[in-house]
């Protein structure tokens, strides 16, 4: 009898234990579609303690900007660090799905066996 009390018992904290995660989980999850709540201002991704900012500069579009910054990142971070997650979310979100294609084209090409092939023109040229 007292197993089944223990039991009980620690079935209830682990039933209030993913309660809570799924509350927390819901609570910081945005449900906004595309478009919505766009980018205010610039995010800046540190890369190796040097800034970088995407924005739209004179003579770059964002899709190479996307690309090129994609490409230096894969030098410097893994693909489970957060600047590749911050960079990959800014330029999907600015960009739309071409934007994001970029970024991960770009860092591919990075670790590929012939980075030295590689540029936003030939990603560009094959899309």
């Amino acid at each position: 009898m007292r197993n089944m009390q223990i039991e009980a018992l620690f079935g209830g904290v682990l039933a209030l234990v993913v309660l809570g995660v799924a509350i927390y989980a819901i609570t910081n999850t945005s449900f906004g579609g595309p478009g919505e709540g766009g980018v205010s201002e610039p995010t800046v991704v540190a890369i190796s303690g040097d800034p970088v900012v995407l924005t739209e500069t004179s003579g770059q579009d964002l899709i190479c900007q996307c690309y090129d910054t994609g490409f230096d990142l894969a030098g410097k971070a893994k693909v489970i660090s957060p600047e590749y997650r911050t960079g990959f979310e800014q330029c999907r979100a600015r960009g739309g799905v071409d934007g994001g294609d970029a970024w991960t084209a770009g860092w591919n090409a990075r670790l590929s066996a012939k980075p030295y092939e590689a540029s936003c023109r030939a990603y560009k040229r094959r899309h």
